[in-house]
């Protein structure tokens, strides 16, 4: 049996604004070791938590697989925000030292695309924390839209979707909108007696923008109660989603695979039905967690043909040596 020493690994990391997953995989495409840990989102978390959290999940997926760090072909960082050059040079400051060429990193939205085409070229339309359409184009060219950050942008994602939920509660509270069942679903959520405490609620939590945006299930839950309001925050949620997707195939100049990925379309909701309902192009639901096309594009960074067998192998998605 091949020893670890000389077995070739390949760890990629896939973070966004709530949460970070990390595998390794050998050259087989067999996944050796998967973790979760916090938020690796550069711009909404301090830069030394974010280190931290990178380095953790490294190890943890290394001691898993027993692999050593020097053993490792290639670190994928498959992050939000990774391609802005701030940045990047942050996060080439803290680990081109020790991994050198072995290091990649890239904007979180590759991965997402690769775990839908397994390195093809398309559009990937996440509506998870934030939302955006990227597309990598069959030159290898790359074009954004939308992604611009919960304060002026990331129209349809969960904290829009979260936002408008608890912006909706509060306008019913002042006689400015309808009652919703959302008004219960929030007070209930955040142990609350009444609307208005949810200002020093939200404004004084560790993490508000995390927290609105997991609300947005409950305007999920709303919608399928049949209140109108809820339903009226999906649908418009829809809307921007389906925009931000017709844009980009516009902006590519060819058809291109459209993969619908994040936690909104992760299951069977009502927002992923709009979207498909109303959308003008053939979309894909991904078969894999995005951390394995974040593996997929640590393998095809370092020059390694991701062929059938080993596609089969990494979405039999087991973990141990």
């Amino acid at each position: 049996m091949q020893s670890n020493k000389r077995r070739q690994w390949f760890i990629a990391l896939d973070g966004g604004g709530s949460r970070t997953r990390a595998a390794i995989c050998d050259c087989t495409g067999r996944i050796a070791g998967m973790s979760v840990g916090d938020a690796t989102n550069p711009l909404s978390r301090q830069w030394e938590d974010v280190e931290r959290t990178i380095r953790q999940l490294i190890r943890e997926v290394c001691e898993q697989a027993g692999a050593s760090e020097r053993d490792v072909s290639a670190l994928y960082l498959g992050l939000a925000g990774a391609d802005r050059t701030e940045v990047k040079a942050r996060l080439q400051s803290a680990f081109a030292a020790e991994w050198g060429e072995r290091l990649q990193l890239d904007n979180d939205a590759v991965a997402a695309l690769y775990a839908g085409t397994w390195g093809a070229p398309g559009i990937v339309l996440i509506a998870g924390t934030g939302s955006i359409a990227y597309a990598v184009t069959a030159d290898g060219g790359r074009q954004r839209t939308g992604g611009w950050g919960y304060l002026i942008g990331d129209e349809g994602s969960g904290f829009d979707l979260g936002r408008g939920g608890a912006a909706a509660v509060l306008r019913a509270h002042d006689g400015r909108g309808g009652a919703t069942v959302l008004t219960r679903l929030y007070l209930e959520r955040f142990g609350l007696s009444c609307p208005a405490e949810l200002i020093s609620r939200l404004y004084g939590g560790a993490n508000p923008r995390k927290e609105l945006a997991d609300t947005s299930t409950l305007v999920e839950q709303g919608a399928r109660l049949g209140d109108e309001v809820a339903a009226e925050l999906i649908s418009r949620a829809a809307e921007h989603l389906v925009e931000l997707a017709d844009v980009s195939l516009r902006k590519a100049g060819s058809e291109l695979p459209v993969v619908l990925s994040g936690g909104l379309f992760a299951a069977d909701t009502l927002l992923r039905r709009e979207v498909l309902r109303r959308a003008g192009f053939s979309a894909a639901i991904p078969a894999v967690p995005t951390v394995v096309g974040a593996l997929v594009a640590a393998m095809k960074g370092a020059g390694l043909s991701v062929d059938e067998e080993i596609r089969q192998r990494l979405m039999r998605r087991k973990t141990g040596t």
